[in-house]
């Protein structure tokens, strides 16, 4: 990653991302993170039963969120092949109702969309669901962070409503 994204995830002023120390060594750095109580978003829906709709909304929220936080981390000025979308790299904070990510040392020059509906796959239980729907809506329309985000906070009105 590049250096000024490590002096912003070392500067802990970011409320993207997961917090975390560093510590260089000869020719390398340490990332030691900081997740207390922090929610692994993989974990979650890894436990959650199918068909509980609570736990399914929960988990939309959490990837809507994740969603806006990279748009958000772009304001910050972070490179968005740099911000992780891997599966095991999600955190979500549930008190604050906002999920927190993490930099990567290696870039992932793909789009978006093929980022995010694999982070959603590979989140497991209810996650490849999720994955297909956004991947046939994203199909129809162009569709980025915003338009994720909406997509999944739409869906999780949908099911709350009809309860």
């Amino acid at each position: 990653m590049p250096d000024y994204m490590r002096r912003l995830w070392k500067s802990g002023l970011c409320p993207c991302l997961v917090p975390a120390s560093f510590y260089a060594g000869r020719g390398y750095v340490k990332t030691m993170l900081h997740p207390e109580d922090l929610i692994r978003a993989q974990d979650y829906a890894q436990l959650c039963p199918d068909g509980i709709e609570v736990s399914f909304c929960t988990l939309l929220q959490m990837l809507a969120s994740a969603a806006d936080s990279f748009a958000l981390l772009q304001k910050w000025l972070a490179d968005p092949a740099f911000i992780s979308l891997a599966p095991g790299s999600l955190y979500y904070d549930a008190e604050k109702e906002r999920s927190l990510l993490l930099f990567s040392e290696q870039a992932d020059p793909r789009p978006f969309v093929l980022r995010f509906c694999d982070l959603c796959d590979g989140l497991g239980g209810s996650g490849g669901l999720i994955a297909a729907r956004l991947s046939d809506a994203c199909a129809c329309r162009v569709t980025e962070e915003k338009g994720a985000a909406a997509f999944l906070r739409n869906w999780r009105a949908q099911i709350l409503s009809a309860q």
